[in-house]
């Protein structure tokens, strides 16, 4: 079954992208006309506005998309728009890639596809803070907390993995804590989300069934990023969930940056310097919150006033780790040793040792840990992370 809200938003993203290819197709078309007729030029320096170059046709086409997504929204508004239900595991996990990707312009053009940030319990049921029955919704909840926090165009439902018992019913049955999974737009800004699951952290001790004792939070991938993020921002705003937090561990995340997206940075950076490569350096559309792996950014000013395209040093603000809570790093190596090629080139695959480690040629950017903090596995690659024996009984053995 096909929900409403996934037609509605899937029809309007298509109208997006169709905007989209005209506006690249119009800016191709533009240069060659350019280049092939010299009074353009003449139009070019004397700042005729682009809307007045542009041809008819391609103003026909974009009035007709903006028409159709006019009537779009008028015939859809008026059904019912709800989740669909979340035991279609595929849908979710469509719907988290769609988001990492593009998830920053969903949610700008209000595209009902947009993840909102939510708490998810063991059974995959969204967390109501509100709600009377949030009793029922966890029962024999414990006075620890732990929360999964997912990577970029992931979901909840991937630290189910593949296996019967998963990191979160691991550390439910062991070390006593209470399962709780953070769902998000992996294409916003790491700040934006790290802001938003600070207050979210809060409003969740505040609403758990019990009296909270403390607080552990587990982040894969971007979802380390995003943790520091909260941490950073809810000390600033001095919140009492930070006091609770015992615990944080990353589990592969590019504290320094990822390489692919540094190299895809690089590559729309090249392309935009030539005429005709420039309309296709899709790089540039691609969402916030794969920009802001290029260095790690954690916090509004990491961004603010810069052209994320533009190849740019490492402009961010250092950010601690936050005294009072013990930090542990996981980095995964595809090679059989640490110090093979392979394992010392592209670490996991997505994300280097170095990064995932918390090391840096700068001393103020530099995540000093003690050494039994700190964990590399090899013959693991970036997902293998989440769903691994060996990797759940080194946190269950640091948590213990």
């Amino acid at each position: 079954m096909v929900s409403v809200k996934s037609v509605h938003g899937s029809a309007q993203l298509l109208l997006d992208v169709a905007g989209g290819v005209t506006q690249i197709v119009e800016r191709t078309h533009r240069t060659i006309a350019r280049e092939v007729n010299p009074l353009n030029r003449l139009r070019d320096i004397a700042g005729v506005p682009p809307e007045e170059r542009q041809g008819r046709t391609y103003q026909l086409i974009q009035s007709s998309t903006s028409l159709l997504q006019r009537g779009l929204h008028r015939s859809l508004d008026r059904f019912s728009v709800e989740e669909e239900p979340q035991h279609f595991s595929n849908s979710v996990r469509a719907a988290a890639a769609l988001n990492g990707v593009c998830g920053d312009h969903l949610e700008a053009s209000n595209n009902p596809l947009a993840i909102t940030m939510h708490f998810r319990d063991s059974h995959g049921e969204k967390v109501l803070f509100g709600s009377e029955n949030i009793d029922a919704m966890i029962p024999n909840a414990s006075p620890r907390i732990v929360v999964l926090v997912h990577g970029l165009c992931l979901s909840h439902e991937y630290w189910k993995g593949h296996s019967k018992g998963n990191l979160g019913t691991e550390l439910q049955r062991a070390p006593g804590y209470t399962p709780v999974y953070l769902n998000y737009n992996t294409g916003r800004h790491i700040s934006s989300n790290g802001k938003e699951l600070s207050k979210q952290l809060q409003e969740l001790v505040e609403a758990w069934p019990v009296e909270v004792e403390e607080l552990t939070l587990i982040g894969h991938s971007m979802g380390g990023l995003v943790i520091r993020s909260a941490t950073w921002y809810g000390s600033e705003l001095n919140m009492g969930w930070v006091k609770l937090l015992k615990s944080a561990l990353y589990l592969g995340s590019p504290h320094h940056g990822a390489a692919l997206a540094k190299a895809g940075n690089l590559l729309t950076f090249v392309m935009k310097k030539f005429r005709y490569a420039s309309p296709f350096a899709f790089g540039q559309h691609i969402s916030a919150g794969i920009k802001d792996l290029r260095h790690g950014n954690l916090l509004d000013e990491d961004w603010e006033r810069i052209d994320q395209d533009d190849f740019h040093p490492d402009y961010r603000k250092p950010v601690p780790l936050r005294e009072g809570t013990q930090h542990y790093f996981i980095a995964a190596a595809i090679g059989n040793q640490v110090s093979d090629f392979p394992s010392t080139m592209v670490g996991d695959l997505l994300v280097r040792l170095d990064s995932a480690k918390g090391h840096h040629s700068d001393e103020l950017k530099k995540l000093s840990i003690r050494p039994e903090n700190c964990r590399v596995f090899e013959k693991l690659n970036h997902l293998d992370l989440l769903d691994n024996k060996v990797v759940h009984e080194q946190i269950l053995k640091w948590l213990a």
